[in-house]
């Protein structure tokens, strides 16, 4: 109910919530990924980067009656990424890669890695191991990730992982 009214607020973050909730058909609500699409687009306007990455996300695999399309893909983890949206970031890394942008796929890496990424800083560690990036940035990434990594530690989160460790309903996604 609160979120029903949140969502006639326009706030993007229940947009997004919303958008989940019919894309899934949870809490009651029937599968539409149209309407799931709509919400997101709705809260990526109002400037929401995970609504950003979400569609992205969409656009890069296909799905949610979306067809695949690399260029919206970009553009969506672009504006995802510029919103701080680290996981955004770390897409536009491979992409990068893909492209044979080196410098630039590091750059993203490196961004995301500082933001605690731990899937970023694997991908620094190949460009280390490949020569294409010195010892000294790769410490300096490495610094910055275990900042991050330590900034996010908490009792709680600590509990909750073992809650879901204990029930098989963890992901190792969860440690990324």
């Amino acid at each position: 109910m609160r979120q029903r009214k949140r969502v006639e607020l326009l706030d993007p973050i229940a947009l997004c919530n919303m958008a989940f909730d019919y894309g899934y058909g949870v809490h009651g609500l029937p599968v539409d990924q149209a309407k799931c699409i709509n919400l997101l687009r709705q809260s990526a306007d109002l400037g929401n980067p995970d609504a950003h990455y979400s569609l992205g996300n969409f656009y890069s695999n296909g799905e949610m009656g979306i067809e695949q399309n690399k260029e919206e893909a970009v553009k969506s983890y672009q504006k995802a990424a510029e919103g701080g949206n680290i996981h955004a970031r770390h897409n536009l890394g491979w992409t990068e890669d893909a492209n044979g942008d080196y410098v630039s796929a590091i750059r993203h890496f490196r961004l995301s890695a500082s933001g605690g990424l731990q899937g970023s800083m694997e991908a620094l560690i190949i460009y280390f191991e490949n020569g294409s990036l010195h010892h000294s940035d790769l410490a300096e990434a490495a610094q910055a990730f275990y900042v991050a990594r330590d900034e996010m530690k908490s009792e709680d989160r600590d509990k909750f992982i073992q809650y879901l460790k204990f029930n098989g309903e963890y992901k190792e996604e969860y440690d990324m």
